[in-house]
């Protein structure tokens, strides 16, 4: 018991030191809106990844992840694939993008959309990310897998991007 109440307490302190440092960098903060969205995304680092995966218990895919953290931490409901996302979010340009907002990849070689992601923003915190644009997404392959942050510069990652998609409006 004692165990589980230190794990959640962990937890819940390296949920609020993230989600500072990745919004840290910027002068207008994101609406409140976009920050619940935020918290709940993190709150589900270190999921496992699980093919088709929808739920925390059970583990997520990409689109499970970003479907389960837009309705349980914005109310949004988006379509059950990143395909299907793309088609539904307003695509948007790079210098509009903000902390909460979405990026594609495709990733299978056949020019179509085939993974999301959660853009985080600056990270100014210390270690590898440190002054790195960062999201975070279900990874399948590669160093680390299940629910995990990575630097948007990443070789793969950057080599493989698509686009920019808002699911909630703009910060004013």
């Amino acid at each position: 018991m004692k165990r589980n109440i230190l794990l959640s307490l962990f937890l819940a302190l390296f949920v609020s030191l993230v989600t500072q440092k990745c919004l840290a960098h910027s002068a207008k903060k994101v609406s409140p809106e976009r920050q619940e969205f935020i918290d709940l995304a993190i709150s589900l680092k270190g999921t496992p990844y699980k093919y088709a995966g929808k739920t925390p218990k059970t583990g997520f895919d990409c689109s499970g992840y970003v479907s389960y953290a837009a309705n349980f931490g914005a109310g949004v409901r988006l379509p059950s694939n990143s395909k299907g996302m793309y088609k539904a979010v307003e695509i948007i340009s790079e210098k509009d993008r903000e902390p909460g907002d979405l990026m594609f990849f495709k990733t299978t070689g056949n020019g179509t959309i085939s993974h999301v992601g959660i853009y985080l923003g600056l990270y100014e915190g210390e270690g590898k990310f440190k002054n790195k644009r960062i999201f975070i997404h279900a990874a399948s392959d590669g160093p680390e897998t299940g629910v995990i942050i990575t630097a948007i510069d990443d070789p793969y990652w950057s080599k493989h991007f698509a686009d920019w998609g808002r699911i909630l409006p703009k910060t004013e």
